[in-house]
């Protein structure tokens, strides 16, 4: 695939977008940033250094991050300077830092994802950044608010304790030969609740009562309904916590609704299938024709040469909204302080020269002077398959809670309290509203414990 060609319309596109950042960013300053991958040796001790990094990236995102991780190191081979990546995985990453930690042998800096990390800040795993930023010579003004605000956790000194370095959301995925078998017009997405029901009934096929195509891609549990009903269920006005975060289940009758219209993709427009388990594969391979997911997908597909495009999430519940996250870098807690300075500054290149990985790896930038680059929309993958995960951070505001209770409260998760509690719905061996009683009393004890 190649880039659209829509010169004529980039440059107002492009204007909009830097001028909806700028206007949550007060007098922001965009600075010079680096040449990519070029190095900078005097911001490094003239001894040999290893830094340590631990990553859970390991799908295709995680390609593009090694990558990153080679150009700093051939850039400062000269300067003794490196940085050994591991890979950890996920399910196992926070539960080993607190051990390395422990015993002071923790990886100097490693990923976290916004909002999630309440707890590590709370016991001092993580570092606040504030003064190590400012002695590295990061300038925070070319960050986004929004990308700095969710960095901050105003429970516990409000300070940074990651430097941003993708702003990521859930958008829809099409399949564009699924499109066009089906008449309808790719440019012309769904752009409310009833549009998007016409274009999956059109787009659905069966073999009798058995779905063999799903027209909205979803799973029987886990993952895709939670995060599906989290989205509906904010568009509709429900809140997980009160903005002060001292009550649970704000407006639970909205919260109630968004799992009857999930219910209903698979028993009333019999749009969605509960048989399916592996959703990545299952829109990778043609079976589900929109698949609302994020820009770690990209590279995936792309390489395999899949036909879609990535469109705004509609407007279903009355308010435009859809799943935020933002991955950053942390900095762990060391025996040694005066490593500190070296990683924050490796940190520093890694966010100075992220180009690649806001145009190929995942996410939109939280670097406004990236994101002012000319080449911004042309560079990495094609637009019509990225340019609705960096437009669409407007209304990418269903974020995380800030508290140690955080991950449990979280709408993109398979695992957690509210995924668990969800479960006997989309199974129907629970009703939705045992469901929300259920989340209500959960919730409210874990931010009255916080």
């Amino acid at each position: 695939m190649t880039a659209k060609d829509n010169t004529a319309s980039k440059p107002a596109r492009l204007a909009l977008t830097r001028r909806r950042l700028l206007a949550t960013t007060g007098a922001a300053a965009a600075t010079g940033l680096a040449a990519p991958f070029l190095g900078a040796g005097r911001a490094f001790a003239q001894k040999p250094i290893e830094i340590v990094h631990w990553s859970w990236l390991a799908a295709s995102d995680g390609e593009v991050w090694g990558k990153m991780i080679d150009a700093f190191n051939e850039a400062h081979k000269e300067q003794n300077v490196q940085i050994r990546l591991e890979l950890v995985p996920e399910e196992q990453y926070v539960t080993k830092v607190l051990a390395a930690t422990a015993t002071g042998r923790a990886p100097d800096f490693g990923w976290g994802t916004a909002g999630k990390g309440a707890s590590l800040a709370k016991d001092g795993v993580t570092v606040p950044r504030d003064d190590l930023i400012a002695e590295a010579g990061l300038e925070i003004g070319d960050f986004s608010e929004s990308s700095v605000s969710a960095s901050r956790y105003p429970k516990y000194g409000n300070k940074m304790y990651m430097v941003p370095m993708d702003l990521m959301s859930l958008q829809p995925e099409i399949n564009l030969d699924h499109v066009a078998e089906a008449g309808l017009n790719a440019d012309q997405p769904p752009q409310n609740g009833d549009e998007l029901i016409e274009w999956a009934q059109k787009m659905t096929k069966r073999d009798g009562d058995t779905i063999t195509r799903s027209g909205i891609l979803m799973t029987g549990s886990g993952v895709q309904p939670t995060v599906t009903w989290g989205i509906i269920a904010a568009q509709m006005g429900f809140q997980r916590a009160s903005e002060d975060y001292k009550t649970a289940a704000v407006n639970p009758d909205k919260g109630i609704a968004a799992m009857q219209w999930v219910l209903d993709l698979f028993d009333e427009y019999k749009v969605s299938t509960r048989d399916v388990t592996d959703r990545y594969k299952a829109f990778g391979t043609g079976n589900g024709s929109i698949f609302w997911t994020g820009p770690w997908t990209l590279n995936g597909y792309v390489g395999q040469g899949l036909n879609f495009m990535t469109a705004e999430f509609p407007n279903v519940g009355g308010q435009k909204k859809t799943y935020f996250e933002m991955g950053g870098l942390e900095l762990y807690t060391q025996r040694d302080t005066d490593r500190y300075i070296a990683t924050a500054k490796a940190v520093k290149w890694l966010s100075d020269n992220s180009f690649l990985w806001t145009t190929v790896g995942r996410g939109a930038t939280p670097r406004l002077s990236i994101l002012e680059r000319p080449d911004y929309e042309s560079a990495g993958h094609p637009w019509k398959v990225r340019g609705a995960f960096v437009e669409g951070m407007e209304f990418a505001t269903i974020y995380e809670i800030p508290v140690v209770a955080g991950p449990e409260f979280t709408i993109y998760s398979g695992g957690n309290f509210l995924a668990r509690t969800l479960e006997g719905v989309w199974a129907k061996t629970k009703t939705p509203q045992d469901a929300m009683a259920e989340l209500k009393k959960g919730w409210q004890e874990m931010l009255d414990d916080d």
